[in-house]
């Protein structure tokens, strides 16, 4: 479908769903996750008013930028599906160091498991998820245990991880600007370093046509899980570009690739410790 589409059409497709989201399901903004003004967070929540599967969802923009408000879209359609959606704001580079922004994702993330049952969730079937440098940090947080042990949680607790085209090795990014934002850091920043050992349940997806962040990582990374011991759920769309995995969550761009079912029968299916 988005071959019949321009770059600016589709776009202002994404403006109107963004302002139509709060219209389809309920919505609560910039709940505070820890102190600090960026440190907020929108709700958004399905007509049922039973404990629902969460997923917090951590928006990409290569670390240097993005907002929670340009992610609505992907936290309605999420909310149709029945899940209640936590979409976090968090601090960008260069301002903030990859730590930082860590750091605030694993917040953001503890924040959600500690308050699930008030969110209107179950506290065992939270799920991370993310997209492009968004699935980084998701990555990060479900595989390295250092970051939500520092805010008093464990990825234990998580009932999955979900990755979209995420750069989980430095060799997978083709932009300058992406691959400058790693320099001189610490190689355990990198997700495929933490594959070892057991995990919560993962499902990777990307497209086959993404002229940003290599791929083939995506493969790599569930190379490396499955000789762990793991499991991943692998996707790789035929055609798909970067910022298409996550545009296909929520409709018309559903239409174009299964993204949306493929997120949803995993949520359905996954709990902590299991």
């Amino acid at each position: 479908m988005l071959s019949y589409l321009t770059e600016r059409l589709a776009h202002a497709i994404l403006v109107i769903l963004n302002l139509l989201a709060p219209l389809e399901v309920r919505v609560q903004k910039d709940l505070a996750y820890a102190a600090g003004g960026q440190h907020q967070a929108d709700v958004y929540r399905p007509a049922s008013n039973s404990p629902r599967p969460i997923v917090v969802f951590l928006y990409g923009g290569g670390w240097r930028e993005g907002t929670k408000d340009a992610f609505a879209y992907v936290g309605a359609a999420l909310a149709r599906q029945g899940f209640v959606t936590v979409i976090p704001e968090y601090r960008h580079f260069p301002t903030a160091s990859l730590p930082d922004i860590l750091g605030d994702n694993a917040a953001a993330l503890a924040w959600t498991i500690a308050n699930a049952a008030a969110l209107g969730g179950d506290p065992r079937r939270v799920v991370i998820a993310g997209h492009s440098s968004g699935a980084w940090a998701a990555a990060m947080l479900g595989l390295d245990p250092v970051w939500l042990e520092h805010v008093g949680s464990s990825p234990a607790a998580l009932a999955g991880i979900i990755g979209l085209s995420g750069p989980y090795a430095v060799s997978a990014l083709t932009e300058p600007a992406d691959v400058k934002v790693f320099a001189g850091s610490d190689p355990g920043l990198q997700p495929v370093a933490h594959a070892a050992g057991r995990h919560p349940a993962m499902m990777l997806l990307a497209g086959s046509a993404d002229l940003d962040v290599r791929p083939a990582a995506t493969v790599a990374l569930a190379d490396r899980l499955r000789a762990a011991g793991n499991d991943p759920d692998l996707h790789i769309y035929p055609g798909l570009g970067h910022a298409q995995t996550a545009w296909s969550i929520s409709f018309p761009f559903s239409l174009q690739a299964p993204v949306a079912d493929d997120i949803k029968r995993f949520v359905d299916k996954v709990q902590a410790g299991r």
